[in-house]
């Protein structure tokens, strides 16, 4: 009962923290895979000239990123808050362990 009632307790607090958590997932996920995205970039314009190629490094950057986090993080969110209100915190819990997990193989911790 204990457990029951400490959950409860738990997905009540981080009920209003749903926004934050999500754009922290997102953005996680962004840090853990941004070379996986800059490869792909790369890999575009290797063959641009080197003011081109600087130029949509800077754009990716600033731009790119905050659009990818823009737009995704309102689908995580949309996600989250399809789980179920008591399983909730172990969803979360269990997102950044597994983010934490996969920042590790890739040797990011």
């Amino acid at each position: 009962m204990f457990i029951l009632d400490l959950n409860l307790r738990l997905a009540h607090f981080i009920q209003p923290h749903l926004q934050d958590i999500s754009l922290a997932l997102v953005a996680t996920c962004l840090v853990v895979y941004g070379d996986k995205v800059n490869g792909i970039l790369k890999r575009w314009v290797s063959s641009w000239v080197f003011i081109a190629r600087v130029s949509a490094f800077i754009l990716m950057c600033t731009f790119g990123y905050g659009l990818l986090t823009l737009w995704s993080q309102p689908l995580v969110y949309w996600g989250i808050t399809r789980i179920d209100f008591v399983y909730r915190p172990a969803f979360v819990f269990l997102c950044f362990c597994i983010l934490g997990i996969l920042a590790e193989r890739k040797r990011h911790l």
